[in-house]
C-alpha cells in the first residue's frame, strides 16, 4: 500500500465525488449498434435527387447489418464498427409515370476505411432507357451523398457516444478537452486520425470548421483527335502516366480509385460510358476531409475534332482559380502537348 500522500495521482478518488472510473483510467464500453441503425435509417431515407431526367429517392433501408461500440481505456477513446447496408431506390422520369426501382449496396463500412474507400455499388431492377436514365442519376447524385453520410456517422459516434465513456473530472474535463494530439504516423485521411483529432484534441483545423461557399466550374476545349483517342487519355493508365510524367495511379473502372500528382488529386470513378462520358468523385488533398466535388466529362465528335466539356459541382470558392488552371495545365494542354492533339488533322 502506498504511503499517504505518495500514491499514484491517477488513482486519487477526490478527482471525482462519485469515485467512478477515476481519471477515466479503467476500460469502459458503450454499445452503439442500435442507435447507429437508427442514425443510418434516418439519414438514408432522407436522400433525394432531381434533374432534367426525373427524380429519385431512397424509399427503404432493406438491410443494415453490423455492430458498433465505443470504448475507453486510460483516457483514450477507441471506436469499432462494421456495417453492410442495402438501400432501395425508386423514382420516375420526366416522360414516364412508371415507378422505377433499384438498389444501392454499401459494404465494408468500418473504422479501417475512409468514406471514400467504402465500396458502394448500384443496381437497376429492369433494363430499358427510362431505367438507365434514373440509374445514372443514382450514381452521380445519390452515391456521393451516401459517402457524406458515412463521414457524418464518424462524427456522430464521436459526439454522441464518445462522451459517454469519458467521464468529466472535477475540472470539467471531458471528451472535448482531452489533452494531446493524434500521432503523426496516422494516414492523413484515415478515419482513425479523424477520430483522434476530434476526440483527443481540443483544437480542430480552421478549414474544417469554416463555412466554405460551394460553386460549380464549367470548362470546354477541342482536341484534334478521334473521340476514342481522347477518351483513352482519361481511363488508360499508360496514357495518363505519359502526360502526368508518371505521377498517376489509376484503377479505371466503376468504384475504382485514382491518385495523381503525388496524391494532390484523389477520388473515385463513379461511372464510365465508353466514348461518351466519365463521372468522378474528386477532391484536392488540401480540402477539408469531408469535402468532395462531382466531375462529369462529356465527349462529342464534331467531325473535325473532339469537343470535351467538363462540369465540376461542389467546388469551394477559394479553389476555383486553382481548379480551372489545373485542368488546363495538367490535363488539356498536357494531353495536346504529349500526343499532338492540339493541331493537325484527324
Amino acid at each position: 500500500m502506498a504511503l499517504w500522500g505518495k500514491g499514484d495521482a491517477r488513482w486519487i478518488v477526490e478527482e471525482r465525488e462519485d469515485a467512478k472510473n477515476v481519471n477515466n483510467w479503467h476500460w469502459s464500453e458503450v454499445d452503439a449498434s442500435t442507435p447507429s441503425k437508427k442514425f443510418f435509417k434516418e439519414k438514408f431515407l432522407a436522400l433525394t435527387a432531381t434533374g432534367t431526367e426525373g427524380s429519385v429517392r431512397v424509399s427503404e433501408v432493406t438491410k443494415c447489418e453490423g455492430e458498433a461500440s465505443v470504448n475507453n481505456r486510460k483516457g483514450k477513446v477507441i471506436y469499432f464498427f462494421e456495417w453492410d447496408i442495402e438501400l432501395k431506390w425508386c423514382g420516375k422520369t420526366a416522360t414516364s409515370n412508371d415507378n422505377i426501382t433499384g438498389k444501392v449496396l454499401i459494404e465494408n463500412v468500418s473504422e479501417e476505411n475512409t468514406e471514400d474507400e467504402v465500396d458502394i455499388s448500384t443496381r437497376q431492377n429492369k433494363n430499358g432507357n427510362e431505367h438507365t436514365k434514373l440509374h445514372q442519376m443514382v450514381k452521380s447524385q445519390l452515391v456521393p451523398k451516401c459517402r457524406e453520410i458515412i463521414g457524418d456517422y464518424i462524427k456522430y459516434l464521436q459526439v454522441e457516444h464518445g462522451k459517454q465513456v469519458i467521464l468529466p473530472t472535477k475540472k470539467g474535463e471531458g471528451i472535448n478537452s482531452q489533452p494531446g494530439k493524434p500521432k503523426a504516423t496516422a494516414p492523413v485521411n484515415s478515419i482513425k486520425q479523424k477520430m483522434a483529432e476530434t476526440v483527443i484534441s481540443s483544437k480542430n483545423k480552421p478549414t474544417e470548421n469554416a463555412d466554405h461557399k460551394r460553386v460549380d466550374v464549367n470548362l470546354s476545349d477541342c482536341f484534334k483527335c478521334r473521340v476514342d483517342d481522347l477518351f483513352q487519355c482519361f481511363i488508360n493508365p499508360d496514357k495518363m502516366k505519359a502526360y502526368f510524367n508518371g505521377a498517376a495511379e489509376v484503377d479505371p473502372r466503376e468504384s475504382g480509385k485514382f491518385s495523381k500528382l503525388g496524391g494532390m488529386i484523389t477520388g473515385t470513378y463513379l461511372e464510365i460510358q465508353p466514348n461518351e462520358s466519365i463521372q468522378l468523385h474528386w477532391r484536392f488533398n488540401d480540402w477539408p476531409g469531408d469535402m468532395y466535388s462531382s466531375v462529369t466529362l462529356k465527349f462529342k465528335d464534331t467531325g473535325s475534332s473532339t469537343e470535351l466539356t467538363l462540369s465540376q459541382v461542389g467546388v469551394p470558392q477559394y479553389s476555383v482559380d486553382q481548379i480551372k488552371s489545373g485542368w488546363y495545365k495538367y490535363y488539356f494542354n498536357a494531353i495536346k502537348r504529349t500526343f499532338g492533339y492540339g493541331s493537325g488533322t484527324l
